[in-house]
């Protein structure tokens, strides 16, 4: 009996099992001490303060494809709607417009932006690939119709400035991303919308039959990632004190990954912004280490999908296991 037991016990703790679940993470870790001896600099505190600050619009653009992803839904737009609003601000700005009007404008542009992908998607009933793509291109070639692709600048010194300036040792843009996902963790984990969001990414059909309105909890998640990405625009500016329709082309991607690595499910239904908020660590983190030992910005890519790619498959193995 005794025998039997311990063979049990034993049984639990797998080779697969630890591999599935802390893989990635070994990896990871491997490829940070690897890093490290290269470079000693890497792993100072100085040096991952850096890397968060510069982070913090992806960070905050994250959050916004975390509740996405939850619901069950994707979001291909995002990227392009920092380049639109980005746009739009600065060229308001440069005419000599207030900072109050033009964060107006960006959050009512968001709103509609993410009403429309709402509106496609889950009303029409388009795939969401299709959908929040379509939007994407749209709102990216106005901008980049109107400004010949070419970098718009002329923004208020006081509006640059807010980026660069430090409260307690840290810049007031790495701030607003912790504000904002303290405020994702408490939406998301601890209100019945948050619990909304779960269900129907878990179980759609079961949602309605519960009396949850799933179409406008659908709808109301691609609001809500519009918003953050207006929000990411607001402080991608302030930052590199202009803007350009070409920006952020690859975000929406980096933010998956993040996601993903994080432990959101691409199916919906799992993962949380903790976990986002450590996966987008993580990715700056091994760009900044490429960065540092002169790794070309393409290959660079390469490392990010393949860590992706990793994650994903590891999420689709562990979804055919439990199911």
């Amino acid at each position: 009996m005794e025998r039997n037991i311990s063979v049990n016990f034993r049984g639990h703790i797998t080779w697969q099992k630890i591999m599935l679940n802390c893989g990635l993470y070994l990896a990871i870790l491997c490829i940070f001490i690897l890093f490290a001896v290269i470079n000693p600099d890497f792993l100072t505190v100085r040096n991952m303060v850096n890397v968060f600050e510069q982070s913090a619009y992806y960070l905050v653009c994250a959050v916004g494809i975390t509740f996405v992803l939850v619901s069950g839904a994707n979001d291909m737009s995002v990227g392009s709607q920092v380049a639109f609003s980005s746009v739009v601000a600065t060229l308001y700005l440069a005419a000599g417009g207030s900072i109050p009007a033009s964060m107006g404008i960006m959050l009512g542009a968001a709103l509609v932006i993410g009403l429309c992908n709402g509106l496609f998607v889950v009303v029409i009933g388009l795939p969401p690939f299709i959908g929040t793509i379509a939007t994407g291109y749209v709102v990216r070639g106005v901008v980049a119709y109107y400004t010949k692709q070419e970098t718009v600048t002329g923004l208020p010194r006081d509006y640059t400035a807010f980026a660069w300036t430090k409260t307690l040792g840290l810049s007031n843009l790495t701030w607003i991303a912790v504000l904002i996902v303290l405020l994702g963790i408490y939406v998301l984990k601890y209100t019945a919308y948050g619990r909304r969001v779960y269900a129907c990414g878990s179980n759609p059909v079961a949602a309605g039959v519960m009396g949850i309105n799933v179409k406008w909890i659908k709808i109301s998640v691609y609001v809500i990632a519009a918003m953050s990405a207006a929000v990411a625009s607001m402080m991608l500016m302030s930052r590199m004190g202009a803007a350009r329709s070409g920006t952020a082309d690859l975000l929406h991607m980096e933010c998956v990954a993040a996601a993903v690595i994080g432990g959101t499910s691409l199916k919906g239904g799992q993962g949380g912004l903790i976990g986002t908020f450590i996966g987008v660590f993580l990715v700056s983190m091994i760009r900044n280490g490429l960065n540092s030992n002169g790794i070309n910005s393409f290959w660079q890519l390469v490392f990010t999908g393949g860590i992706t790619l990793f994650a994903a498959v590891l999420d689709s193995y562990k979804s055919r296991t439990s199911a």
